[in-house]
């Protein structure tokens, strides 16, 4: 017994070793559809890692596995995989773009997503940006690419200080700027090639609990652990 534990044992350790090392991966795509001048929306079709479209609604969700993104780093390209339909990218998740921008990075190569610009993309992936600063799901004058021109604005990155931008600025009000870190559920997806070649950021969402349900979530915990201390601590 003791022999075919230590065995699972090595063979778990051996799993996690290989999915720590194995990489996230992607593959992103323009699409006459969605895509409107050297802007998104892109498409972002997961191919393993810890994104998924579950949070998307039916407006920004492509597929299975996919959905609308956009770019958030304007001097920064990626080779479109309608070109190579086959050509994938590594990527990780973080809080800002890296390695990259027009705007200038800290010390640390890191740029935080601004909360006008978390703000603007979780609307937008939740189906709910319709009409806020005359923004329509399409490729009209005031969709896809309008929003694509909001968000280089917000993010220092160029862009268009169009009516969306202004929508987003006002919904935040002072702090439109400052680092969203994560609070939208918005975070920037950081590509980087197969050859470690830095790639062009783009946006990710995914649902957050409501404050107050997290906090029933956590005292719910808390009262299952007294009751269990109770129960053990008495024998």
């Amino acid at each position: 017994m003791k022999t075919s534990l230590k065995s699972l044992a090595v063979l778990a350790t051996l799993a996690v070793v290989t999915m720590s090392v194995q990489a996230n991966q992607l593959t992103l795509s323009t699409s006459s559809s969605y895509s409107v001048g050297v802007g998104g929306a892109f498409i972002a079709g997961v191919i393993d890692g810890p994104m998924t479209n579950s949070s998307y609604s039916g407006a920004a969700k492509i597929g299975s596995t996919g959905f609308l993104t956009y770019c958030i780093e304007y001097n920064e390209e990626f080779y479109p995989s309608n070109w190579n339909p086959s050509y994938v990218y590594n990527y990780a998740l973080s809080n800002g773009a890296k390695n990259g921008g027009v705007s200038g990075q800290t010390s640390a190569n890191y740029d935080g997503v601004s909360n006008a610009t978390a703000y603007l993309y979780s609307q937008f992936a939740q189906g709910n940006l319709a009409g806020v600063g005359g923004f329509s799901y399409d490729t009209s004058a005031s969709g896809y690419g309008y929003l694509q021109q909001a968000i280089w604005f917000l993010e220092g990155e160029g862009g268009t200080d169009n009516n969306l931008a202004k929508a987003a600025k006002n919904h935040e009000g002072a702090n439109w700027n400052s680092d969203n870190n994560g609070a939208y559920g918005v975070q920037a997806i950081n590509m980087t090639y197969l050859n470690g070649a830095v790639s062009q950021d783009q946006l990710y969402y995914h649902s957050v609990p409501e404050q107050g349900l997290t906090v029933a979530l956590v005292g719910f915990a808390l009262l299952g652990l007294v009751s269990f201390r109770r129960k053990f601590g008495a024998k």
